[in-house]
């Protein structure tokens, strides 16, 4: 499925955006967590709920650890996030960047089970996986981030540390914002 229109320039001004909500430059890492605070959105680790469910968070955080990344929790209009803190540090930034995009795009919430229990994706469902996935990245690595990152010639692995974020989701991002070819001609020819 494919992005509306202007979501991806509509993404990189969200970027921007909470960077300077935060007292950010726009290519400055930006914490996921600061920004939960800064939106009032808590975050609350599964092993919080150790106590309450051990088995549920056992099965969760080691067993089916792949199939729980965070989700979003509403009651009413207010919204928490429950993320899998048995996660590598970076992946946690990225789960909880994946969520705080649904609600900066103020994706309503939705069932997350058809009526056969089957889980809910359908084209609505879809298409808020597809923004929320293009926005988390984005958050954690704006388009000048992605930019500063390739200028400044960090390694993948020290920009990855700087910037919260896999190697992969670094890369990804220079790559989609196209960012070593516009180093390359902001250095001009060779």
């Amino acid at each position: 499925m494919a992005l509306r229109r202007g979501f991806k320039s509509e993404a990189n001004k969200y970027a921007k955006e909470m960077r300077v909500e935060l007292g950010r430059q726009s290519y400055e890492p930006l914490c996921p967590w600061e920004l939960a605070r800064l939106l009032e959105i808590p975050i609350l680790p599964l092993s919080e709920f150790s106590v309450s469910d051990p088995q549920a968070v056992s099965v969760l955080s080691n067993g089916a650890q792949d199939k729980f990344s965070a989700v979003s929790v509403f009651k009413g209009r207010k919204r928490l996030i429950v993320h899998n803190d048995a996660h590598h540090p970076y992946r946690q930034a990225a789960n909880i960047a994946h969520e705080l995009s649904h609600a900066i795009l103020l994706h309503p919430p939705t069932p997350p089970f058809t009526g056969d229990g089957e889980r809910n994706f359908n084209s609505e469902v879809r298409s808020m996986e597809e923004e929320a996935n293009w926005l988390g990245p984005a958050l954690l690595v704006s388009e000048e981030a992605a930019l500063h990152i390739v200028r400044n010639k960090m390694s993948l692995s020290f920009a990855s540390e700087l910037y919260t974020a896999s190697e992969q989701l670094i890369t990804m991002r220079i790559n989609v914002t196209g960012a070593r070819k516009r180093a390359n001609r902001f250095r001009g020819p060779k």
